[in-house]
């Protein structure tokens, strides 16, 4: 079991959502605005004074940096969808882990953010991509351990050595 490729395609579907957020902070000047004054109202207790209300310009510059946003948050995504891929044990695992966790974080920044509600459809789809999930991860394991056992070696970074095991390999992960 790879824990860390597995945490990689977590990482990639965090930041897979948060450039979802941007985007949607870059096309929306409500968005914006909802954002604003989200971190308006955790920033007024702070100062102990109230802060004025925002005006169009600060909504552009949010947006601007939306734009920025998208870019920054998806060239992360992919370094770490692409780690994830190369330490996971297949790229179907690492996919999985990346889409699932993409598809959890932006529930919830959305709900947080944005006040979006879910639907309990979304908790059913949740469920079943958790089962799925849990079901690949034990198949891709077990698939390991019987090559482990079958005197295949590996090196120190889980690469394949014997070739006639990874035709294998890769004839089961297409």
């Amino acid at each position: 079991m790879s824990l860390k490729g597995i945490f990689c395609a977590i990482q990639a579907g965090f930041f897979a959502a948060l450039a979802s957020v941007c985007a949607k902070i870059a096309t929306s000047s409500s968005s914006a605005i909802d954002v604003l004054n989200l971190g308006i109202s955790f920033l007024e207790p702070v100062f102990d004074t109230p802060i004025s209300p925002l005006t169009t310009q600060v909504s552009t510059i949010i947006r601007v940096v939306g734009v920025a946003g998208i870019f920054l948050c998806n060239a992360l995504m992919w370094v770490h969808f692409t780690k994830s891929m190369h330490l996971c044990h297949s790229t179907l695992e690492a996919t999985a882990f990346n889409t699932a966790s993409n598809f959890f974080f932006t529930a919830f920044l959305g709900l947080f953010l944005f006040r979006e509600r879910i639907a309990n459809q979304w908790y059913i789809g949740s469920v079943l991509m958790v089962i799925g999930l849990v079901i690949l991860h034990r198949s891709s394991s077990k698939d390991i351990q019987v090559m482990d056992r079958q005197g295949e070696t590996r090196g120190q970074e889980g690469d394949i050595k014997d070739e006639s095991l990874r035709s294998q390999l890769v004839k089961k992960d297409s």
